[in-house]
This record gives C-alpha cells, sequence and structure tokens, in this order.
C-alpha cells in the first residue's frame, strides 16, 4: 500500500511539531510519529523530512492530483506554497522549473519581486509516487513569516495583492501569470 499526504496532512504534521517533544520525536522515527499525528498507516512510501535551516523557506508540494483542499495560509511560507501548489496542478513542467529556480519563478508568477523574508533561499521538494517529502519549518520566531497585512486582508478575500504590496498585483495577475508560463 503506497500513502500520498495531502497540503493539508503536511500542515497537520508541520503544526505538530511546533510542539519540541514532537519535533523531536518527528526527528528520530519519522515514520511512526507521522502515523501517530494523522492516526493512519502511511504504508510502504518512502518519507524524507526536511528540517528548514536558517536562510531557506523549504516548500514540500504533494504529488500532482494527491493536494486535496488546500487549507487557508496562516504564514507566509504557507501562502507560498498554496501558490506553488496551484501552479504545479496547473502544469507539472512548471513544477520541475520551479524546483530549478523558484526564486525565479514567483518572479514569473507575479511579475514582481516576492514577499519571501528578506535573505531566504526558496527550496521545493515535490513528491513522487513512491517517496513523499515534510518539511519542519523554523519555529515562526525565528524567521519573519507571518503574513503582512496585504496578503492577511487577500487571504480573507478584501484585498487585491495576493504576493506584494510594493507592486499592488492582484489575484487575476497570479492566475494570468500560470496561464502565461503554461507549457
Amino acid at each position: 500500500m503506497t500513502a500520498f499526504l495531502s497540503i493539508a496532512d503536511k500542515r497537520h504534521i508541520e503544526d505538530a511539531a511546533a510542539d519540541p517533544a514532537v519535533r523531536s520525536s518527528l526527528l528520530s522515527d519519522p515514520r511512526n510519529s507521522m502515523e501517530r499525528i494523522l492516526g493512519r498507516p502511511l504504508g510502504d512510501v518512502g518519507i524524507r523530512l526536511h528540517e528548514e535551516p536558517a536562510g531557506a523557506m523549504y516548500f514540500a508540494l504533494p504529488a500532482p492530483g494527491q493536494g486535496g483542499a488546500v487549507p487557508e495560509a496562516r504564514t507566509r511560507r504557507q501562502f507560498f506554497e498554496n501558490m506553488l501548489f496551484e501552479m504545479a496542478e496547473r502544469s507539472p513542467a512548471l513544477l520541475r522549473q520551479a524546483e530549478a529556480d523558484p526564486r525565479r519563478m514567483f518572479f514569473d508568477l507575479t511579475g514582481n519581486d516576492v514577499d519571501l523574508p528578506p535573505g531566504h533561499q526558496p527550496v521545493i521538494f515535490a513528491d513522487g509516487p513512491s517517496e513523499i517529502h515534510v518539511v519542519l519549518p523554523q519555529p515562526s520566531e525565528s524567521i519573519e513569516d507571518e503574513l503582512p497585512d496585504d496578503l492577511l486582508e487577500f487571504v480573507a478575500g478584501g484585498a487585491p495583492s495576493p504576493c506584494n504590496s510594493r507592486a499592488g498585483e492582484n489575484k487575476s495577475a497570479v492566475a494570468a501569470g500560470l496561464d502565461k508560463l503554461s507549457l
């Protein structure tokens, strides 16, 4: 039996990892810890756990068609992860491009510089048929990961800026960027 993790599953694991004891358990025994957190077996799929280091922003995307409903973003990293997931669902070729140069892909999607925390390099991991990736983000207090006001308003449905208050782009611009980049 092969299992897949949806974005909601991955976020549930990330949330649980905020507890230092759970994080330690995940690092020492990822499979059993994830199965306890999710309340179900993960089957024979390989598991790659990535602990996000300082200076990076990791994203772990489900295999195309396996992501399920996308939960609302509560952090900047989750917002960009949702954007990447949307892109990957539309075009696996775009995901391969994003894996090669994620910062450039964000720029191409939005038409502007994105609000990734200053100095942080994005890194993308994509699940495959026999391997899933899970990210343990840095503790929130170690990076500026809260959603800025413009992104909070956008997520709530009331603001035109999905990515960057400086550029004033809107949701249709992101959709147009996805369409423009579709191969």
